[in-house]
């Protein structure tokens, strides 16, 4: 048995005291504003060769960073509060701290050495804190206890996908050890676990959370049917990233069968649910019309000629990305810590909501556009620089969001 020093031992105590009191809404802010630096660090490199910095190191410290130090976290942050109110149990906070260190092991690791064996461990980790958060939400039927079915069938869901995506990652070692570190099967794998995390986990707690808070109505059996319907596509719309390699006809049926349903069963849900437009915030609604384009993307994907041009053009793929992100996830964050009393009120907030949509319309309006006129071999003057720019916009609105947090919202 290894004992610690007084001194370590009298550290460490201090420190998962400091950290089990801390204000988790205001580290949510602060891992937000940090995530944004490394985006605008990401343009930096972009624009000029900084040899001290490498890109895919960066980039890799940047995704990994948003999935656990961002969106896991203020997601679970909600879930919690729903669950628990603003009495986290012990073993709660417990989640929040290891979620803290593995984000911001990753961030470090990640930026120093890209993929080796101190970033897995903080990766593995990350996982780990899932699967934790995952058991202690289902366990003893607190989640449907708690909320209604809708949001039940949202949440729930949600966590299984976000366990399910750690099959990506471990099917990576073996893979390499088997020779297969430059197929097509080991960049499906690192599509796994995007998919089942963005669009699996963020987008459907997101929805969840709104189903929460907005959906008062009994959740009728044709309504059920098509959020079941809605819910189990999600599962065959991962082969949709599946089509850069130019797979058979039964995997692009499968696609084109996923993403068809996930937007027959998304037009019937907003159609069964048109009467609560009016209930929502200005931000829930940009949060909506973002999603509703994200499916549409989705199913124009599937049609080979576009599918083919889109996977060819990486700002596409950054768009698709940052249209859910940005675009669906952090409006419905930002209205939910609105909601739960986690960040002021007022007019100064409304302002800000307004200007970080103003700001995201026309940063995924740049990415999306650009390609589309460099069909035509138009260039849009500048156009390094006005990402860049855009991506710096980003920060201020974050900083403002931070310093709004009221404090310790959560005991």
């Amino acid at each position: 048995m290894i004992t610690l020093p007084k001194k370590a031992k009298g550290y460490w105590v201090f420190e998962m005291a400091f950290l089990k009191k801390n204000n988790y809404p205001k580290w949510a802010m602060i891992n937000f504003v940090v995530l944004t630096v490394f985006g605008i660090l990401l343009r930096c490199i972009q624009l000029s060769n900084l040899p001290f910095l490498d890109y895919q190191f960066i980039l890799h410290a940047h995704s990994h960073f948003a999935f656990a130090g961002w969106m896991f976290f203020a997601i679970a942050l909600l879930i919690s509060h729903e669950l628990w109110g603003e009495q986290y149990p012990s073993t709660l906070k417990y989640v929040f701290i290891f979620a803290l260190i593995s984000a911001y092991g990753m961030l470090v690791s990640f930026s120093l050495q890209g993929y080796k064996a101190v970033s897995i461990t903080f990766s593995t980790l990350f996982i780990l804190v899932t699967y934790r958060f995952t058991y202690l939400v289902f366990k003893d039927g607190l989640l449907r206890n708690k909320v209604n079915k809708a949001a039940c069938k949202l949440i729930k869901s949600a966590l299984i996908f976000v366990c399910i995506s750690s099959l990506g990652p471990f099917l990576l070692g073996p893979l390499v050890a088997l020779g297969y570190k430059n197929s097509s099967l080991y960049q499906d794998a690192i599509y796994f676990y995007l998919h089942f995390q963005m669009n699996g986990f963020m987008f459907l707690a997101s929805l969840g959370l709104l189903s929460t808070a907005l959906l008062k109505v009994p959740l009728t059996k044709s309504k059920a049917v098509w959020l079941d319907l809605f819910v189990y596509s999600t599962i065959p719309l991962y082969f949709i990233f599946a089509l850069w390699d130019k797979p058979n006809e039964p995997i692009r049926l499968l696609a084109c069968l996923g993403a068809g349903l996930n937007l027959v069963s998304w037009l019937m849900l907003c159609l069964n649910f048109r009467k609560a437009w009016d209930q929502f915030s200005f931000l829930v609604k940009a949060a909506l019309i973002a999603a509703s384009l994200k499916i549409i993307f989705q199913v124009l994907v599937c049609v080979p000629s576009i599918g083919e041009w889109t996977f060819l053009n990486r700002n596409l793929i950054v768009g698709y990305i940052h249209l859910l992100t940005l675009g669906t996830v952090m409006p419905v964050i930002t209205d939910q810590f609105i909601q739960k009393g986690f960040l002021k009120t007022g007019r100064t907030i409304k302002i800000s909501g307004w200007c970080y949509v103003i700001v995201t319309v026309v940063y995924l309006s740049l990415l999306f556009i650009q390609p589309l006129l460099s069909s035509f071999s138009i260039t849009i003057p500048n156009y390094p620089y006005l990402l860049f720019i855009l991506c710096f916009l980003f920060l201020p609105i974050g900083i403002f969001l931070l310093i709004n947090v009221e404090r310790n919202p959560i005991t």
